[in-house]
């Protein structure tokens, strides 16, 4: 209730949530830049000792197009948890400069509270972040396509940025302007980098 233009202009952060539910947090966090720029949409990133990998990752990937917040038990988590914890801080550092100037875009629209895709695209002239989560929900399919006419045509090369242990795969269609995005277990997150730019 408190997400608009009058206090956005007078605040450098702002919490896009209390939710704990790393779930129900990612159709939020996907949302969140309807409301509030990514660079001052915080999001909240809260991995668990209890959580399984592909948990600890899916919270972690859905903060890295916001501010991120990090939380929870951390001097708890095993070894490979706090791995993944360390490796995404070093992914919102090294792109967080292009989050403070990307124009957000929903390959899939804008989440449903129950959808079990949800996706969130951050473009600069040159580059497209985009992270996609999959929930657990009936008939779930293991790939989704997504949508992004922007880059008709374009020569696109795409990386996984986060997690770098991730079973995910991701191919592109030019012609098509679509990107397919194989994620075997749910709920499991990633985010991929598209870049237009010569080598």
């Amino acid at each position: 209730m408190r997400t608009d233009h009058a206090l956005l202009s007078r605040v450098q952060l702002h919490s896009t949530s209390d939710q704990q539910n790393l779930q129900l947090y990612a159709p939020i966090a996907a949302a969140a830049p309807t409301a509030v720029t990514p660079e001052q949409g915080a999001v909240w990133a809260y991995p668990q000792p209890e959580d399984s990998l592909d948990e600890v990752a899916f919270t972690m990937a859905g903060a890295l197009l916001g501010r991120i917040h990090l939380s929870g038990r951390l001097p708890e988590l095993a070894p490979d948890a706090r791995s993944l914890t360390h490796e995404a801080v070093a992914v919102h550092k090294a792109i967080r400069s292009d989050v403070a100037t990307a124009v957000p875009s929903w390959p899939l629209g804008l989440p449903g509270w129950d959808d079990p895709w949800i996706s969130l695209a951050l473009h600069t002239p040159d580059t497209a972040y985009v992270t996609v989560w999959r929930r657990p929900g009936d008939g779930s399919e293991d790939s989704t396509v997504l949508p992004l006419p922007s880059l008709q045509g374009a020569p696109v090369r795409v990386d996984v940025l986060y997690p770098s242990t991730t079973k995910a795969r991701a191919s592109w269609d030019p012609t098509s302007a679509a990107l397919r995005v194989f994620l075997p277990s749910a709920p499991s997150a990633v985010l991929l980098r598209l870049s237009t730019r010569p080598e």
